[in-house]
């Protein structure tokens, strides 16, 4: 009787101890799963950057149907000056998304001597971003796609204001140089733009694609 109360009780704890062991794997198992898909969170480098500072870009501002530059003509290349600012967050490790907003002004001609008008550009981009880091500078290079609205200070020769929305992509990369864990001085971001800009066509208005570069320099705040 009492080796049966012994061996009743013998297998009653070897059952709890069983069943603890079963919810033990089950609990490492959703630990190990929770880890796996949160990987990309512990990766990350836990920063943001914000970049501002001066943009020069060079490129062909557009004519439209009353903004009259000749047949199938981008117009004379541009060079307008303005501010950029960028915000970037990391995602994993190396790897983040910016987004780019910038606005340039500067001055373009009409066709046959009819002046110049004061041009504000616009622009909005949002895209992947990959950064190389080394002790005392790190270099990144980017994709951005977004849009471009550019407008003119002054009407036309006709007394129509050339305006136009439009699709610009660039892509480049840049140069920081670390101050401070959380301060650096962008040295150099180069981008190629491109995008479609209205031009006269021999009836009717029609686009023509255009090329575009975009120096900009400034500082940058890690936080």
């Amino acid at each position: 009787l009492l080796f049966r109360k012994g061996w009743t009780s013998y297998r009653k704890v070897a059952a709890s101890l069983k069943a603890l062991g079963a919810r033990m794997r089950r609990l490492r198992l959703v630990v190990l799963l929770v880890v796996s898909f949160n990987l990309p969170t512990l990766g990350q480098s836990g920063k943001s950057e914000l970049f501002g500072g001066y943009s020069l870009e060079r490129i062909a501002a557009g004519c439209g149907t009353d903004y009259r530059c000749g047949f199938n003509d981008t117009g004379a290349t541009t060079n307008l000056n303005g501010w950029i600012v960028s915000l970037t967050g990391y995602l994993y490790k190396s790897l983040g998304l910016s987004a780019q907003f910038s606005g340039n002004y500067g001055n373009a001609g009409f066709a046959g001597g009819g002046g110049l008008s004061t041009v504000p550009r616009y622009a909005y981009q949002f895209g992947p971003v990959y950064t190389f880091r080394w002790q005392r500078a790190s270099a990144f290079t980017h994709a951005l796609f977004g849009g471009v609205s550019q407008g003119s200070g002054q009407a036309a020769p006709n007394g129509i204001a050339p305006t136009y929305n439009a699709f610009l992509w660039s892509v480049g990369g840049g140069l920081d140089i670390k101050l401070s864990n959380r301060l650096s001085i962008r040295a150099a971001q180069i981008d190629y733009e491109r995008h479609h800009v209205p031009v006269d066509g021999l009836s009717a208005p029609s686009t023509s694609p255009t090329n575009g570069f975009r120096y900009s320099a400034g500082i940058v705040l890690r936080f």
